[in-house]
């Protein structure tokens, strides 16, 4: 419900801006305003859980995401939509991060990576229902119930909740309190992503947007003096010792990354340019989350005989050729020439998503889990917004110097009959959104008619322009993945998975009533938090 409200919301937003009068600004934050507040509080909300009770604060995220999701169905303006989109948020934050420290505290090490891969096969499944979703609301219905979908969910997840989650919080005596670092944490991650979000529409070099990343980077490093100084930290600093949290962490930004960037564009190239509805872009990918959630749980039955230093870097290292076999694609490729593209990517990411999360969540003690899958979570969201906004920022700049450089472009612009179309070359040039038979298509029938040669020129020019801008993003976002997968393999580490039961009975066993420290805080050479060795 969290991950897929989103890509919903995305397929409806040219029918909310005609019923509520909406400008482009506007638009743009419906979106924003939800994607904004879920990246910045994931790491509050772990720290919530951990401290008063994850089941108490997941089932209170269920209730806001469900009541916002109702009142968002029946609002006049858009100005209510936005401040709505924004609480549900609020509740998405909760949902996310709780639901992984709740798998968790559930199972056991040695059955964990199996639960999480059925986590991720399920999360995964937004990624192709998102459209399909939104495009037969749209096409059938009205945007109002793209919202009213969310209530029955939301009511049967809170009674099965209630029902059969057993509750649990950070029982070790080291639960965090510190304001300040809650504040500068939230602080940082908001100036970072609000930056990320408005870099592709102000431009990199905009003073705001330099502004809002200069605050994040003195927030962030002020969030780091205060986690160092402060006895009980929001995020204990030692969690990124272990190279495990920072290998599994930096799988989790980069595939974010490259991933939501190609997806990205591989949306507008289906409908832009080959001319496919909402329905049949969603049914298009249906392909590789199906190979997705057929081997996710698989995979994660896998982690704890094979280890998850080998299943990530292979997993991203398929999927970095997945990426590549893209570059296949052309104005007038067929489907079947995107598919193999779509079962590769699929195969490898199967064997990324679970075990890197199971690496992540047993790299820290089992009290920590709620903080340690929110920062994870948070760092997502991050990567999510970077690869939108960079890999936007490249293919954009790429596809207006091709089209406006084009020789055929410039002499129908200087050209006196074409004159009724300067504004439709313009809207056409501006960015890759805009490129193929979108804008084309929308024009009055007899304009068409009547300027079909010229028409027809802009259309094949701004979509080879568009290919030269994808084929960048998509060369940049494979050879990275792979390059990532090289990395991931120094830092992770198997024997952080593969030996927890042993350090949990370790722990088990030395325990004392008046509670004693973790044997994960001094365990170097199976965790790398403390540079003393175990005792």
């Amino acid at each position: 419900m969290a991950l897929l409200d989103n890509l919903v919301v995305n397929v409806a937003l040219p029918t909310m801006q005609r019923d509520l009068g909406a400008s482009t600004s506007q638009l743009q934050w419906i979106v924003s305003a939800y994607t904004l507040v879920f990246a910045s509080l994931q790491i509050t909300a772990g720290g919530l859980g951990d401290r008063f009770g994850r089941k108490r604060w997941f089932l209170t995220g269920i209730v806001l995401f469900t009541g916002t999701s109702l009142a968002a169905a029946f609002v006049n303006t858009i100005e209510q939509l936005i401040v709505i989109r924004a609480l549900q948020g609020v509740g998405a934050a909760l949902i996310m991060p709780l639901s992984l420290s709740l798998i968790s505290a559930a199972f056991p090490p040695e059955e964990r990576g199996k639960a999480i891969g059925i986590w991720s096969a399920v999360s995964v499944s937004s990624i192709a229902l998102g459209p399909v979703v939104g495009g037969a609301v749209i096409e059938y219905t009205t945007w109002h119930w793209i919202f009213l979908l969310n209530v029955p969910i939301g009511i049967a997840a809170f009674l099965v909740t209630q029902a059969v989650v057993g509750e649990s919080r950070d029982e070790s005596g080291q639960v965090a309190t510190d304001v300040p670092g809650t504040i500068l944490i939230t602080s940082a991650i908001a100036s970072l992503t609000w930056a990320l979000i408005q870099a592709g529409e102000r431009g990199w070099s905009d003073s705001l947007i330099l502004a809002a990343f200069g605050a994040a980077a003195v927030l962030g490093a002020a969030f780091i003096y205060v986690e160092s100084k402060t006895e009980r930290p929001m995020v204990p600093l030692r969690f990124f010792r272990s190279s495990t949290f920072t290998g599994a962490n930096i799988d989790a930004f980069m595939i974010s990354f490259l991933i939501t960037g190609v997806s990205f564009f591989m949306t507008l190239y289906q409908q832009n340019i080959h001319g496919f509805s909402p329905i049949k872009t969603g049914l298009a990918l249906l392909p590789m989350v199906i190979t997705m959630m057929i081997l996710s749980p698989i995979s994660g039955s896998l982690i704890n005989r094979v280890g998850p230093r080998s299943m990530i870097s292979a997993g991203m290292t398929i999927t970095g050729v997945g990426i590549l076999l893209m570059l296949l694609t052309s104005t007038d490729a067929s489907y079947w020439m995107l598919l193999p593209s779509f079962v590769v990517m699929g195969f490898g990411m199967s064997f990324i998503w679970a075990p890197m999360t199971t690496a992540v969540l047993n790299s820290v003690e089992p009290e920590k889990s709620g903080i340690a899958s929110a920062v994870n979570g948070a760092i997502r969201e991050i990567g999510t917004a970077f690869g939108v906004a960079l890999l936007g920022t490249i293919a954009n700049r790429a596809y207006i110097d091709h089209f406006k450089g084009d020789a055929a472009v410039q002499a129908i612009k200087s050209d006196p009959a074409a004159a009724p179309l300067q504004g439709v070359i313009d809207t056409i040039g501006a960015g890759a959104a805009t490129a193929g038979v979108a804008v084309i298509d929308q024009l009055p029938k007899e304009m068409q008619s009547q300027f079909a040669g010229f028409l027809e020129t802009l259309r094949v020019t701004s979509s080879d322009a568009f290919m030269v801008g994808m084929d960048r993003a998509i060369i940049l976002s494979g050879i990275g993945i792979i390059v990532s997968a090289a990395i991931s393999y120094l830092l992770v580490r198997d024997d952080v998975v593969l030996r927890v039961p042993e350090l949990e009975a370790a722990t088990a066993s030395a325990a004392a009533p008046d509670k004693v420290e973790p044997a994960y805080a001094g365990a170097e050479t199976r965790t790398g938090f403390d540079s003393a060795p175990a005792d």
